[in-house]
């Protein structure tokens, strides 16, 4: 028995050695492999932050030492954690990375590394618990791969140029506490977590995220919403105001037709009219006994929009009394289609009221504005808050932008002077416009096709918001976007827009922000400054002896930006090259337009480039 256990016990000390043999190769070559790789990180600083490095005479346990290196501990070189933020460091990711096999924390942010985020990271360092790369100009796509690293807490991505959708499969990291990705050009919906992540801050500027508790929500599809649905609200909505307006006009407490001093709305031009009794009393007639509710015409709009839980219905006798019966002395504006008004509702707060001038006429339009700015929600555009269909009244109600319009800011009027726009608020302005433009464009393919200074509303945080989508077209049309405009959009709605002719409008708003000066498209005809500034500043910006001082609005000179503001003009000459073809992507000026303000913070809420130290605060009455 004994001679017979002599050959396994001799194979199993032959198997003992063999495994301690191969355990002490693989442990020296670990060793030299996270030696070479330190060495290659070491190569990526310009600014000599790994000098101490010393590789001459390592001995074992001795990079443990190095900055920025973790190990277990001081005796063995097994690395578990690299933290090398803010060393300045240029190139590709490290991908020899991948030979600290037993890595738990890579912290790589505020470098000057590019290109893209291996897509195999959870394969090669599968025991990470954080990975920060923010601040960089990794591009590309999110990994999916990212997913499965279960045991990950730290995920921070934020400050690059990560393009795509972000991986559902994110939410189901079981350990993740820490995760944003904001200031990226992502789109697309967020991920829903099963643990507890706060995510306030951790989607901000980006250009097409949506879905969650602080974003908007996202699109849905055609037949998401039962059409039956739509026609309830829609049905109930008017059966409501009908019994609003009855109470209204014939109870004996109403003061509807004690009523004298009311005025007539203006219409079909912007020219005020007599403001007689007899007009007075004829809209307090139509506003009581013609309130015969479109019924259609409301599920339509319900309908349009795919937004039923966001958009109300407003009885026209309610914005009557909110606007003073549409007083000339509540006009914010006057434009083609219609009259906007200010109206002020019972607990204090405000709205804007835009009544089209013809129901029939200007139908496509009312439509396509439900269409769009009910359906589609982004922090850059106006928000549609409901409509008012009744007998003749078109009616729109938005959110009240208490800064009124970017052209009120910029030119003088009727010899009222400009207020003043410090170069900080204008460049804020230019950056917001052009990520609700990258939004339109990119996300839902939609281009504006009328815009100008007029048309963008800034809020109380001077934020800019996009109006006015009377003339908008898409550059592609979904199965649900076609049967909508088939069946209601008489006349047809056109596709195929072109959204060089919004990069176009938005270089004019960049040089009417630069110059304060109300600017006609360029034409070969005249190379005054007078006459077509845009064509005589982009022919000469670069070959010929244009005078900076005198393009600019002269209250930006001796501000301390002449350089920003020449790079900007740069920025706005790509946007209104002659050829369409020549003519940048948005989502490439957006970018460009954060590049210029590199280095500024945020203020005013996440979704605003702001420089501490270099804005004022500007209100006005």
């Amino acid at each position: 028995m004994p001679s017979e256990m002599k050959p396994a016990t001799r194979n199993l000390d032959v198997l003992l050695t063999l495994w301690t043999f191969l355990r002490l190769f693989m442990a020296g070559y670990g060793a030299e492999s996270e030696i070479y790789c330190l060495q290659t990180i070491k190569k990526l600083d310009p600014f000599g932050h790994f000098s101490s490095w010393d590789f001459e005479s390592i001995t074992e346990g001795e990079i443990c030492r190095f900055s920025g290196v973790e190990c277990w501990n001081y005796v063995e070189d097994t690395v578990i954690g690299l933290s090398l933020s803010n060393m300045g460091l240029k190139g590709q990711f490290p991908l020899c990375i991948e030979n600290f096999t037993w890595l738990q924390t890579l912290n790589l942010s505020h470098n000057e590394l590019f290109g893209y985020i291996p897509s195999d990271i959870s394969t090669k360092l599968p025991h990470l618990t954080l990975l920060d790369l923010s601040s960089n100009n990794f591009n590309g796509e999110i990994p999916k791969g990212i997913a499965k690293l279960s045991g990950l807490i730290t995920l921070r991505l934020d400050g690059n140029q990560l393009t795509g959708q972000i991986p559902q499969e994110l939410g189901l990291l079981p350990r993740l506490g820490d995760f944003s990705v904001a200031n990226n050009l992502l789109e697309g919906p967020v991920p829903v977590f099963v643990s507890n992540v706060n995510v306030s801050l951790s989607y901000a500027n980006n250009i097409g995220l949506c879905g969650g508790a602080l974003l908007e929500s996202c699109d849905e599809s055609l037949f998401g919403r039962s059409f039956w649905y739509s026609f309830i609200i829609g049905f109930v909505s008017s059966a409501t105001c009908v019994l609003v307006a009855f109470i209204y006009y014939y109870a004996p407490w109403t003061e509807f037709k004690k009523r004298s001093n009311a005025v007539h709305p203006l219409r079909n031009n912007q020219n005020h009219q007599k403001n007689t009794r007899q007009e007075t009393l004829a809209l307090q007639e139509q506003a009581s006994k013609e309130v015969t509710p479109s019924l259609f015409l409301s599920v339509v709009a319900l309908y349009l929009s795919s937004n039923t839980d966001a958009l109300l219905f407003f009885c026209f006798v309610e914005l009557c009394k909110a606007t003073d019966y549409f007083s000339p002395d509540n006009v914010l504006g006057i434009g083609t289609t219609g009259i906007m008004y200010k109206a002020k509702v019972p607990n204090n707060c405000f709205l804007a009221v835009k009544r089209l001038y013809d129901a029939e006429k200007y139908k496509r339009e009312f439509l396509l504005e439900t269409m769009i700015t009910g359906r589609h929600r982004h922090t850059n555009m106006v928000p549609l808050l409901g409509f008012c269909i009744e007998k003749n009244e078109r009616i729109l109600v938005y959110k009240y932008m208490s800064n009124g319009r970017l052209s009120d800011w910029l030119h003088s009027d009727e010899g009222h002077q400009a207020v003043k726009l410090e170069w900080p608020m204008r460049i804020h302005i230019a950056i917001g416009l052009s990520r609700g433009l990258s939004w339109l464009h990119k996300r839902c393919k939609i281009v504006h096709l009328n815009l100008d200074s007029e048309c963008v509303l800034l809020d109380q945080n001077f934020g800019p918001k996009i109006s006015n989508f009377g003339k908008a077209k898409f550059l592609h049309q979904t199965v649900e976007d076609h049967v909508r405009i088939k069946l209601f959009l008489i006349g047809g709605l056109g596709v195929k827009g072109s959204a060089e002719k919004d990069v176009y409008d938005f270089g004019m708003i960049l040089f009417e922000l630069i110059t304060g000066k109300r600017l006609s498209p360029m034409t070969d005809s005249s190379d005054s400054v007078n006459g077509h500034l845009v064509n005589y500043i982009s022919n000469n910006l670069f070959t010929g002896p244009v005078d900076f001082y005198d393009a600019i609005d002269q209250s930006l000179i001796g501000t301390g930006f002449d350089d920003k503001i020449h790079r900007l003009l740069e920025v706005a000459c790509d946007c209104v090259k002659a050829s369409s073809k020549q003519r940048p992507k948005m989502v490439d000026v957006h970018k460009s337009l954060r590049a210029l303000w590199e280095g500024y913070k945020p203020c005013f809420g996440s979704e605003n480039l702001i420089p501490y130290g270099q804005i004022t605060c500007i209100c006005r009455n």
